[in-house]
């Protein structure tokens, strides 16, 4: 199992984790606004950190990015951001690049949203070829049926898996009626990037993997059967990454 973990934008104090525990880093800064319009800037300095790095993912763009819009302005801001997300993932060499479904509870019925979706991500990835590169991560779904057909009907067609699943167990935990177990069993193996936190089941915390109520042991048990290609990524506070790392040394998935 390939575990990362995150610099939640500090990148300086990840880099001697990362390097003490031989893993990999999914860069969080260039998720944010102003630094993507200040890109050309921040690059140098982070392909100069990077370089030692085994495994680099980056989460791109998410504030307020709405793919499933009605509106094609707004759909024109997500497209606009989300490919600025992919071009700097190509220029960090990251090989692989987190964006949200941006999927908003009780907004459209759940036939209208996949429609929308799907001609949003058609058209996004219609001149990227990179299989297994671009991961749709889940925030407030309260169930994966939906991103489980949209899924499917975009790789069907494109004929190849040009488009996947990055499962965030907190968000499931926190937003979902159904269990990870139920997530992780239906969406098998489209399943290829998983972001590892906790919480108490109420809010988006972030907490360690050993705090909260998630069963954290149980959830990387049932990935490495369903989702056996699936990358982790520790995604944590910084304080608390080191002892999640140490955990999962403990238990042997690290």
């Amino acid at each position: 199992m390939n575990i990362l973990t995150t610099d939640w934008t500090e990148l300086d104090q990840v880099l001697p984790i990362a390097r003490k525990y031989q893993i990999g880093i999914e860069i969080l800064e260039l998720a944010i606004p102003e630094n993507l319009d200040r890109a050309s800037s921040l690059l140098p300095e982070i392909l100069q950190k990077l370089k030692t790095i085994p495994l680099i993912g980056m989460h791109g763009p998410f504030y307020e990015l709405i793919p499933a819009s009605r509106d094609p302005m707004v759909r024109q801001v997500a497209r606009i951001r989300c490919q600025q997300g992919y071009e700097m993932a190509q220029m960090i060499g990251a090989s692989h690049l987190i964006l949200h479904s941006g999927y908003l509870p009780k907004t459209y019925p759940s036939d209208q949203w996949i429609q929308n979706s799907f001609n949003f991500w058609v058209e996004y990835l219609n001149d990227k070829s990179i299989p297994n590169m671009i991961h749709l991560e889940n925030v407030y779904e309260d169930d994966f049926l939906s991103l489980r057909e949209l899924i499917d009907r975009v790789n069907q067609t494109f004929q190849g898996e040009r488009l996947t699943i990055c499962l965030d167990i907190g968000h499931v935990n926190a937003n979902s009626s159904k269990s990870l177990a139920d997530w992780i069993i239906g969406l098998g193996d489209r399943i290829r990037y998983v972001h590892l936190h906790n919480n108490d089941g109420i809010l988006d915390d972030h907490w360690r993997l050993d705090k909260g109520k998630i069963d954290v042991s149980h959830v990387l048990d049932l990935l490495q059967k369903h989702s056996p290609d699936a990358v982790c990524t520790v995604e944590t506070s910084v304080e608390d990454i080191e002892p999640s790392l140490l955990w999962l040394k403990e238990r042997g998935y690290l």
